[in-house]
């Protein structure tokens, strides 16, 4: 990762962190002096309460404890780490959440080298789909000419994998990352049906594009936020190459090594059901069980999913609390086979699946640990397993992916699967926006509420997923820094 790459990822943020920096020495200062002097005032049991061990969560922790604060984070699942999980208890230590790593990803790459972890190199141009198309099989390089493809325009030639980047511009006219944030105002925002329509998309193209969509349904699911996407993916590949890593013995082992090297290790099995706000008095947060946790501030970073069942007093002002009610989640799940035999010797066709039907997509995956097929239903697809348990959710991927790949019977098992939408503690996978959502709310749902602030993937002004959340964490953690007196 080079000087310029860090500074270009963490520009936006530089003015709070200027206003930070003499809290930062102050409050070392004051350690320095006294190691043994208390920071909390009975009844206080922290100076702020984390809420989320994911990494956003964890990475605000550690910045306040290194300005001097004591910190208590709080986590209602069994384990740490969020939406990042990998099966570490499987022989393949599958991925089930967020795992690849882009050498643009400043603040991961950072924690990764203080934990001294390992990475591997990422070589995403080794899949090769075999099509399942209106029932019936072909190679990936035969569908262009194949009687089955009736696209017309330059996106018939498109992988159907992959068939949304023939319809996004090259030049999304953002300039910087965060551009989206003010660019959509006073500026259209159609529905991707909309504009996918109006750039000749036909029957067949819209099809597939609600397959590759994060939303049941294109008419739902912002323009304007898929350009974002992509600004952040194209300025990643600019700056950088666009090479990608994976953690050796899984991304999970990054979360855990930050846990660890907390002062406090996170309070698992927390459920934290309200939070007041009390001004000059701090922050209280009610947990499941009658406790409450005493703070000076607290630092919410539960997914907005999760964030509408827990009670927050005063209210959150008006557009913030419709922002947290109305902003939509991807819905996904992941199943993970073993291959016993290789079943694409057996059709002579690629060892990844796209389908039309019910199979969703199915990679021939590997990581440092081992190999295997990952079956991944998104939106749609996803929409037959949103509720089941986890027996009936391999059932029914096994059915739909022998269905559509005859030659996968008896030639894969089951390993383990990944139900985020049914989770209780994730609810779904990323947030989106639906269009004219970007106008209406900016970055409202980041704001603080009194002695409360708020982080997560869904409140970065940068970039998404992993380094998203590391960056809302950072925000978070210097906004409490800047109030401390």
């Amino acid at each position: 990762m080079t000087d310029v790459t860090r500074r270009l990822t963490r520009r936006r943020l530089l003015g709070r962190a200027a206003a930070s920096v003499a809290t930062l020495a102050a409050a070392h200062a004051a350690r320095a002096a006294d190691p043994a002097a208390p920071t909390l005032a009975p009844p206080l049991d922290a100076d702020v309460i984390v809420i989320g061990a994911g990494l956003s969560g964890l990475h605000a922790a550690q910045l306040l404890e290194d300005a001097g604060l004591l910190v208590t984070v709080l986590e209602a699942d069994s384990r740490v780490g969020g939406r990042v999980r990998t099966l570490l208890d499987l022989p393949e230590r599958p991925e089930a959440g967020g795992s690849e790593v882009g050498a643009y990803y400043a603040r991961i790459l950072e924690q990764i080298r203080r934990f001294g972890l390992q990475t591997r190199r990422l070589e995403f141009g080794a899949l090769d789909f075999a099509l399942h198309v209106d029932g019936r099989l072909l190679r990936g390089k035969d569908w262009a000419d194949s009687p089955l493809n009736t696209i017309q325009g330059p996106a018939r030639r498109a992988n159907p994998a992959f068939i949304d980047q023939a319809f996004l511009p090259k030049d999304t006219g953002l300039a910087e990352l965060d551009s989206w944030l003010t660019g959509a105002r006073g500026t259209p925002d159609p529905s991707l049906a909309q504009k996918y329509r109006e750039l000749g998309a036909d029957a067949q193209a819209l099809r597939y594009l609600q397959l590759a969509a994060q939303g049941d349904d294109l008419a739902q699911e912002s323009w304007f936020w898929n350009l974002r996407k992509k600004k952040a993916s194209d300025w990643g590949r600019q700056s950088t190459g666009g090479a990608f890593m994976q953690v050796v013995g899984g991304m999970s082992q990054l979360p855990i090594a930050m846990a660890a090297a907390l002062q406090r290790p996170p309070v698992l099995g927390a459920v934290v059901t309200a939070i007041e706000s009390k001004g000059d008095d701090g922050v209280v947060v009610h947990t499941r069980g009658g406790r409450r946790w005493r703070a000076r501030f607290a630092v919410c970073t539960l997914p907005l999913t999760v964030l509408r069942t827990v009670r927050i007093t005063p209210a959150l002002p008006p557009l913030q609390a419709e922002a947290v009610a109305k902003i939509p989640y991807g819905q996904g799940t992941s199943t993970f086979l073993r291959i016993r035999e290789p079943f694409w010797e057996v059709d002579g066709l690629g060892s990844s699946l796209w389908s039309d039907a019910g199979a969703g997509k199915a990679y021939d995956w590997s990581t440092p640990s081992g190999r295997y097929v990952w079956s991944f239903l998104s939106g749609v697809t996803n929409q037959p397993v949103r509720r089941l348990d986890d027996a009936a959710t391999m059932r029914h991927a096994l059915k739909v992916l022998v269905a559509a790949r005859p030659s996968m019977r008896g030639r894969v098992e089951p390993i383990g699967v990944m139900n985020w939408s049914r989770h209780p503690w994730s609810r779904g996978t990323f947030a989106y926006r639906a269009p004219g959502q970007i106008a209406r709310y900016g970055n409202v749902v980041a704001e603080p509420h009194g002695n409360l602030h708020f982080a997560g993937e869904h409140t970065a002004a940068l970039l998404q997923g992993m380094e998203g959340a590391m960056e809302s964490g950072e925000r978070a953690a210097l906004e409490v820094l800047a109030r401390q007196g």
